[in-house]
């Protein structure tokens, strides 16, 4: 049972129509039913913090609405609101057993926007063939698509082997805890049949629109979100003061960056470019890296200082695959600092954010000390995030092979099981057993896909257009009585 101060009561858009009309003014052609929806949602500023998923999650529950299907609003402790809709199996004894349910998860929040958009930030608008917005790609697009798919079921005839969820949660972009994390934990009952969540995460290659691979994510590395804090004499900025709080952090992260970071190799990462390397000689080249790596004897390290190359610091040479590298190490991003608001003010305490992404079977508490002993005394370390070491979902599930099957299709195209140095919502299921796959249904190129948390966000509409065919032919085969899986 759901408290009633959990739920809030959704709005039901009749005014729809008239929220797009606006945005898609002056395209060439009339854009797709889910066109519009996207460019809808884009409208509304769900920028985390504070997140606002309240007016993301009314918006889809009056689309769920128009279709007959009733949706749960569920709302955190903190007021944060997140999106459940189910859609129940309705095969009968002659199809077989029912199987575990399908949820389809995306996140209702943003990052901040951020400067240099050249197009509306919040416009919803059409340039270009494209739809531009925060939130285009990560991960608004992949929830119409969702969405789409899952009105699709609703109003096909076909009888439904599996139960489907639609699933829209708050907070994702800092951490999950009011969104993913908390449902899991105060609604387990909306999860007990789960068999498999398909999320964000997935990692294909695409070239003019047309995948080369696509790439199912099965693991991905762990966040460890610190704050370091000095503290010294504060004063007038005129006064010699080496041991101010800003220069103690300073000198501390410099000596935090130039340590050896480490590489090594998790089966996650092997698999995803042995499989890789099957059919791309640049995954080739990669994997005879991976295997060299392997089979080198750990050394000590050649001392180092702020000013050496990383690939030196880690004692190797650098690799060639691009982002290899954040596969296999503990990676560490500075990220955030903060001191006086005035030049000429020493402040009494200075912080900085430091972003780290563990590999998944990495010692989190070593990790930690170890940053305390390269900071050197008088600094303190804060965990402002983390997340406990979680199993990868299997690559040889019925769902992953219907998944690999379906995407593959009379081309053949590949199907690899991926790794991420990201994290995502994946992460929460895994850690209750319920296996959880990143995939998108979206073939974007290298520059569309570096729009992602930077300026002028956008999602091509042929793309956006073919990606809800896609989603619809992956749903159905993992849902319907016709399609047995591989």
């Amino acid at each position: 049972m759901h408290p009633a101060s959990r739920f809030l009561p959704a709005v039901v858009l009749f005014a729809l129509p008239a929220l797009v009309a606006s945005p898609v003014a002056g395209a060439t052609a009339t854009p797709s039913a889910a066109a519009a929806r996207l460019a809808a949602y884009l409208t509304l500023d769900t920028t985390n913090p504070p997140g606002n998923e309240r007016a993301g999650a009314e918006l889809l529950a009056g689309l769920l609405r128009a279709a007959g299907i009733e949706p749960l609003l569920l709302v955190s402790p903190h007021g944060r609101v997140s999106l459940h809709a189910r859609l129940p199996a309705t095969a009968t004894a002659e199809h077989g057993a029912a199987d575990g349910a399908i949820v389809l998860l995306h996140h209702i929040d943003t990052v901040p926007a951020g400067a240099g958009w050249t197009h509306a930030v919040h416009g919803g608008e059409i340039h270009d063939g494209a739809l531009w917005g925060r939130g285009a790609i990560d991960t608004k697009g992949l929830g119409i698509v969702h969405l789409e798919a899952f009105l699709d079921l609703a109003r096909s005839p076909l009888p439904r082997r599996r139960a489907v969820v639609f699933l829209a949660v708050a907070d994702e972009e800092t951490g999950g805890g009011e969104g993913a994390g908390w449902l899991l934990e105060a609604h387990p009952e909306l999860f007990a049949d789960v068999a498999a969540v398909l999320n964000e995460g997935g990692v294909n290659k695409a070239v003019a629109g047309r995948p080369l691979y696509w790439g199912i994510e099965v693991d991905q590395k762990r966040p460890l979100w610190l704050e370091v804090a000095a503290t010294g004499r504060p004063g007038h900025a005129s006064a010699a003061n080496p041991e101010s709080a800003t220069h103690r952090l300073v000198t501390g992260l410099a000596r935090l960056l130039a340590a050896p970071r480490p590489r090594r190799v998790v089966p996650a990462a092997a698999d995803f470019l042995t499989a890789l390397a099957r059919f791309d000689p640049q995954a080739r080249g990669a994997l005879a890296e991976l295997r060299a790596l392997e089979s080198e004897p750990a050394e000590p390290a050649a001392p180092a200082t702020p000013a050496t190359p990383a690939h030196e610091r880690a004692g190797a040479r650098p690799l060639s695959l691009p982002g290899f590298e954040s596969l296999v190490t503990d990676t560490l991003q500075i990220t955030t600092l903060t001191g006086s608001d005035r030049i000429n003010v020493v402040a009494g305490e200075a912080r900085a954010g430091v972003d780290v992404r563990l590999l998944p079977d990495s010692d989190e508490k070593a990790f930690v000390t170890e940053v305390e002993r390269l900071l050197g005394p008088g600094l303190t370390v804060s965990v402002r995030l983390t997340s406990p070491a979680a199993p990868p979902s299997s690559a040889t599930s019925p769902v992953y092979r219907t998944l690999a099957a379906t995407l593959a299709g009379a081309a053949g195209t590949p199907v690899v099981p991926a790794f991420i140095p990201a994290f995502t919502d994946s992460r929460y299921f895994r850690a209750h057993g319920i296996a959880a796959y990143g995939f998108s249904p979206f073939a974007l190129d290298g520059l569309e896909l570096r729009t992602v948390h930077a300026p002028d966000e956008r999602l091509p509409l042929a793309t956006l257009d073919r990606g809800v065919a896609t989603m619809i032919r992956v749903l159905r085969a993992l849902v319907t009585a016709e399609s047995a899986a591989p």
